[in-house]
């Protein structure tokens, strides 16, 4: 992970000190927090947009519609 954020090679993350590795990794663990609270918000987002697709819960909407239509 440290990797992929801050773009450095293994060799060198070898040679910072502790307490600069300490705190590098104290922000990635920060960044990838906040990517799953986002990621999280997001498919709560989703899966409220998403409408039911349970069929007979299909039934019941169509039970309701054509008993309004009935003389």
């Amino acid at each position: 992970m440290l990797q992929k954020h801050f773009h450095v090679a293994e060799v060198s993350i070898d040679e910072w000190p502790f307490w600069m590795f300490e705190e590098n990794i104290k922000l990635v663990n920060e960044i990838l927090e906040e990517e799953e609270k986002h990621k999280k918000k997001e498919e709560d987002t989703q899966s409220k947009n998403t409408p039911n697709f349970n069929p007979s819960s299909y039934m019941k909407d169509m039970n309701s519609m054509t008993n309004k239509f009935k003389p």
